[in-house]
């Protein structure tokens, strides 16, 4: 298991101060894009600016954005992409 926070960023950022314990960066690029995807349904005046999460390990290195324009499919990175 590996530690990653999930930042809401805008040019500004607002961290994630607890950060969630996952598998590896594919199940953190899945929980980013995941949240994105409840940004976009639940928090409408979010959409169609620079808003994104950001999906970070303990090192601070960035594993992964997800803007909040568009409806993600949860879990696009897990499965038949890694397969190929």
């Amino acid at each position: 298991m590996a530690h990653y926070h999930f930042d809401l960023i805008d040019g500004c950022t607002l961290a994630d101060e607890g950060g969630r314990d996952l598998a590896d960066d594919i199940a953190a690029a899945d929980e980013a894009d995941r949240m994105a995807s409840e940004l976009y349904k639940d928090r409408p005046e979010l959409r169609g600016k620079d808003y994104a999460i950001s999906a970070t390990n303990l090192e601070g290195e960035e594993v992964h954005r997800a803007p909040i324009n568009r409806r993600s499919p949860p879990f696009a990175h897990s499965g038949a992409a890694l397969n190929r």
